[in-house]
């Protein structure tokens, strides 16, 4: 029974190794309770769509369905994504402390695990928070556009370097039709995870 058949004992060591750290990881009680359950009931299948690839930023940013485990969005996935989008943008912007991230979510939801754009929303802003980071957070659904809206009415004042409803960049001069063009395009393009 050598590993390279299939996948054999080296999948399954791997998935348990992703299990087990998940167990000791995640606090939210409605995920953790589904993965012991799939581990108790050994449903590898179940098990090998949770663990089976980390979610990775495509074109359309970090998607994946609601649920538990890494291939999956869930709070866990999303701290531990925005705590590496966190190191990479202090990296790119000296300034990230001063300036903050504007975060907004719609309507989209997952009872069964818990998940919400609005949940994913506010841990997001807890860990830029945690960083030091001013976080701006709408307070209820709001679309793109708003988001847009909200950081031109701010930018005198705070000129605030991202959005995180789709992780938006703002860029640093005056708005007009054309930067805005610029701007959606490279949202759709090279940073969007919608919450």
């Amino acid at each position: 029974m050598a590993a390279s058949e299939g996948g054999g004992l080296g999948e399954d060591a791997r998935l348990d190794r992703e299990t087990a750290q998940w167990l000791r990881w995640d606090k939210n009680f409605l995920t953790l309770e589904a993965v012991k359950r799939l581990i108790a009931e050994g449903n590898k299948e179940e098990l090998g769509k949770c663990f089976g690839a980390r979610m990775e930023f495509g074109t359309a940013g970090l998607r994946a369905a609601m649920g538990p485990g890494i291939s999956r969005m869930n709070d866990l996935t999303i701290i531990q994504t925005t705590q590496g989008f966190c190191r990479y943008l202090e990296k790119q912007f000296s300034d990230l402390k001063q300036k903050g991230i504007v975060i907004s979510f719609d309507a989209r939801a997952h009872p069964s695990s818990g998940g919400s754009s609005r949940r994913f929303a506010r841990l997001a802003a807890t860990t830029f928070i945690s960083q030091g980071i001013p976080v701006y957070l709408f307070s209820d659904i709001t679309p793109t556009p708003f988001v847009v809206e909200a950081l031109k009415a701010l930018e005198w004042r705070l000129r605030p370097l991202l959005c995180l409803k789709n992780f938006l960049a703002q860029p640093s001069r005056r708005w007009n039709e054309k930067a805005l063009r610029k701007l959606l395009t490279f949202l759709i393009r090279k940073c969007i995870l919608e919450f």
